[in-house]
């Protein structure tokens, strides 16, 4: 009876461990331009309560939750484009909204040259949220780079590189990781060193508004499978880009391609910018076999209202919600959301390969 007992006990365990998975969620682009800077200030501190209230549940819903923190923590004076400089409040507001990892390698991160991504960094440590792509020095990126996540007994690695800094270069000894192919694969060596389940590749590239990756990035994307990355994903372009969820050989998916997330929240207005995607990735594992369960995107909007003290305020909203009576929203701006939505949607689905869209 006892080996019975244990035998079904180690079948009971063999069946979780067939069911392992982790859910990891992607989200674009996340600034503060300066109207969202004026039209949210109370004296001292700004009012970014209602920025994502909306989807809140749904980036808490995943274990780990991942955002493009396109703006330096570069004190006073807050500032928004063209050299930005955001209030810890706006880094508090995605913590609370669930995001638990920063990526700061993006060309908008030495806007307050160095002293600003040195603030950036210290002030995320402060906070303890977890971040990469820029570092005090080389020792500091030797100790936290590639960066190891462990979550559910799950190994990931995460990279994060970008094409250029604005023209704007770093002093030493502070580093910003660019997209150099020599110290990528160096980097990727390494990753595998720490045995990750998989590797995650971050990339800030390709051009501005345009919804079509370049050859740059198709080449750049294959360059990276080749060195052993499993998902890649994009960010810069404002706008959404097309998703690839590819096979191996096996017949399983095992490489994701995102080429871009569009924007997360911004107050930019140009055409396919005043919205993005989120992209939820649910990674599997059978014994040593490691995949991508599945692959999903959700459509976001920057919808504009009156806030209490009746200006411009914005808060991220799902594609659905364009269907809803919102009593703070005037028919104009749901007409935009809309067509935001159906435009994208549409894209989306004559462009990806494998990843379908969900709604929350």
């Amino acid at each position: 009876m006892k080996i019975l007992l244990s035998g079904f006990c180690l079948l009971s365990i063999l069946s979780l461990s067939a069911q392992d998975s982790l859910t990891i969620l992607f989200a674009g682009d996340a600034m503060m331009h300066q109207r969202q800077l004026d039209n949210t200030r109370r004296g001292d501190s700004f009012d970014l309560s209602g920025y994502f209230a909306d989807i809140e549940k749904e980036v808490n819903a995943a274990d780990i939750a991942v955002v493009n923190f396109e703006v330096p923590l570069g004190g006073k004076p807050y500032s928004g484009y063209p050299a930005f400089s955001a209030p810890e409040d706006f880094a508090l507001a995605l913590q609370k909204a669930g995001f638990d990892f920063f990526l700061l390698a993006n060309n908008h991160c030495l806007d307050r040259r160095t002293r600003g991504l040195v603030r950036t960094i210290q002030t995320l440590d402060s906070l303890e949220i977890r971040h990469t792509g820029t570092f005090l020095d080389r020792d500091h990126r030797c100790r936290t780079y590639p960066m190891l996540l462990r979550k559910k007994d799950f190994r990931i690695i995460m990279l994060n590189y970008t094409y250029d800094t604005n023209g704007l270069k770093v002093d030493t000894p502070r580093i910003v990781n660019y997209i150099d192919k020599e110290i990528m694969k160096a980097d990727i060596a390494e990753a595998k060193l720490f045995n990750p389940d998989f590797i995650i590749a971050n990339m800030h590239w390709g051009v501005e508004y345009e919804q079509m990756p370049s050859r740059r990035q198709r080449e750049l994307a294959a360059w990276l499978m080749q060195q052993g990355v499993d998902l890649i994903i994009g960010c810069h372009p404002h706008v959404v880009q097309p998703m690839e969820l590819r096979r191996g050989k096996d017949g399983t998916s095992d490489h994701l391609v995102v080429y871009s997330l569009g924007n997360f929240i911004s107050n930019m207005s140009r055409e396919h910018t005043d919205g993005g995607a989120m992209v939820k990735v649910v990674l599997g594992r059978k014994g040593l076999h490691r995949y991508i369960a599945s692959a999903q995107y959700s459509l976001i909007y920057s919808s504009r209202y009156k806030n209490k003290q009746g200006k411009e305020d914005i808060r991220v909203v799902p594609a659905t919600f364009g269907s809803e009576k919102n009593q703070n929203s005037s028919f104009s701006v749901d007409s935009v959301l809309i067509k935001y939505v159906n435009k994208t949607r549409l894209f989306l689905k004559d462009n990806n390969k494998g990843v379908e869209e969900y709604v929350f």
